[in-house]
C-alpha cells in the first residue's frame, strides 16, 4: 500500500473522495491504506451518487479519485458537471479502456493511474506513475509494485517470453500462499519456478510497462485457431464512433466458437463500417461474424460497478 502511494505521489496534504465499496480490493486494499500510509485525509461517501460526490470534491477540494468507469460516466453525465468546480482533482486509481481512463483524465484527475492485480496478490501488483505520459496509463497497466517480481511465460512449456510477445502473466512476491483447504488447486496454481499463473495475458514493452490483454479464459477458438478479444477490441476502438467495445465467442456447430463484439458507440454507425475496418487490419477468421450495439445501461455489471464479461454473451440470446 506504500508503493502504490508512492506511485500516485501522495503526501499529507492531499485528500481522498473515497464512494467505493470497503469490502473491495479498489477501496480497500489499495484506497484507504495508500492514503493512510502516507498521513493523507479521506472524505467518506458513504453510498455513491453523482450529484452529491461532485459537490464533496468541490466542497472538499478532493484531489485524489478512487472509482470505477460507470462511477466516472455518472458524474460526467450529470447535469451539476458542468456547473462544478473540480480543479482541485489530481491522481487516484481506476480500472478500465483506454477511453474510459482519459474520460476521468479530462475531468480533472489529470495524473490518474490504472492499478492491475487480483485478489489472490493483495490486490495489487502492478501500477503506473503519476507522472507517466497520458498514454502510458491509459495503455499500460504500469510496472511492477516493489516486493513482486512478475513475469511472461509462455503457457505451454513455462519458459519466459521476450518483451513484446504475449504470455501468461506470471509472479512472486505478495502472493498467496494457497487456497483454503484445497491443496490441489494449490498445486495447480504454481508453476516449477514457484511462480503464480494468474491466468491473464500480457506483454512487456521495451521501457519494461506491463500490457494487459485479457483472460486466457477469455480466448476464443474459432475453427481451431486461438484468438485473443483484445486484438479484436483495440481494432474496434480505433473507429471514432466507438467508444466501447467488447468480444465474445458464441458457440458454433461448424468452428466451434464464432467471433462477436458487443458496441457501445458516441454515434450512430453502420455495422458494415466496423466489419469493413476490421477486415483492413485483421485475419479473416478474426473479423467479427455477429455485431450487438449497446448502451451504457444495458452492460452487465457488479455491485462495484465492474463488467461481468462473462454474461455479456446473454446480450445475443
Amino acid at each position: 500500500m506504500w508503493g502504490i502511494g508512492e506511485r500516485l505521489h501522495l503526501t499529507a496534504d492531499d485528500r481522498l473522495w473515497l464512494a467505493v465499496s470497503l469490502f473491495w480490493g479498489l477501496g480497500c486494499e489499495n484506497a484507504l491504506f495508500a492514503v493512510w500510509s502516507h498521513g493523507a485525509c479521506i472524505v467518506l461517501q458513504e453510498h455513491f451518487d453523482a450529484g452529491e460526490a461532485l459537490g464533496l470534491i468541490e466542497a472538499e477540494r478532493c484531489t485524489v479519485f478512487y472509482g470505477t468507469p460507470n462511477m466516472t460516466l455518472a458524474l460526467v453525465e450529470h447535469p451539476d458537471c458542468a456547473g462544478r468546480d473540480l480543479s482541485s482533482l489530481r491522481t487516484g486509481a481506476t480500472l478500465g479502456s483506454p477511453e474510459q481512463i482519459r474520460r476521468l483524465v479530462d475531468l480533472g484527475a489529470s495524473e490518474i493511474c490504472q492499478v492491475y492485480g487480483l485478489t489472490e496478490t493483495y490486490g495489487n501488483c502492478a501500477l503506473n506513475d503519476a507522472h507517466d505520459s497520458v498514454l502510458r496509463r491509459t495503455e499500460s497497466i504500469g510496472k511492477p509494485l516493489p516486493g513482486n517480481d512478475i513475469v511472461i511465460a509462455d503457457m505451454a512449456t513455462g519458459q519466459l517470453l521476450p518483451q513484446g510477445e504475449t504470455g501468461e502473466i506470471r509472479l512472486k512476491g505478495y502472493v498467496t500462499p494457497g487456497y483454503y483447504k484445497d491443496p490441489e488447486k494449490t498445486a495447480e496454481a504454481f508453476d516449477e519456478e514457484g511462480y503464480f499463473c494468474t491466468g491473464d495475458l500480457g506483454f512487456y514493452d521495451a521501457e519494461g510497462y506491463l500490457y494487459f490483454r485479457g483472460r486466457t479464459k477469455e480466448m476464443i477458438k474459432t475453427g481451431g485457431i486461438n484468438v485473443s478479444p483484445a486484438e479484436i477490441e483495440e481494432a474496434l476502438i480505433g473507429h471514432s464512433a466507438v467508444e466501447l467495445a467488447y468480444v465474445v465467442g458464441l458457440k458454433d456447430a461448424r468452428r466451434d466458437e464464432i467471433v462477436a463484439a458487443v458496441i457501445v458507440a458516441r454515434e450512430e454507425i453502420e455495422a458494415e463500417e466496423l466489419l469493413a475496418l476490421c477486415r483492413e487490419t485483421l485475419a479473416a477468421y478474426k473479423v467479427p461474424r455477429r455485431l450487438k450495439f449497446v448502451t451504457h445501461a444495458d452492460l452487465p455489471l457488479t455491485s462495484t460497478g465492474k463488467l461481468q464479461k462473462n454474461r455479456l454473451k446473454e446480450l445475443f440470446e
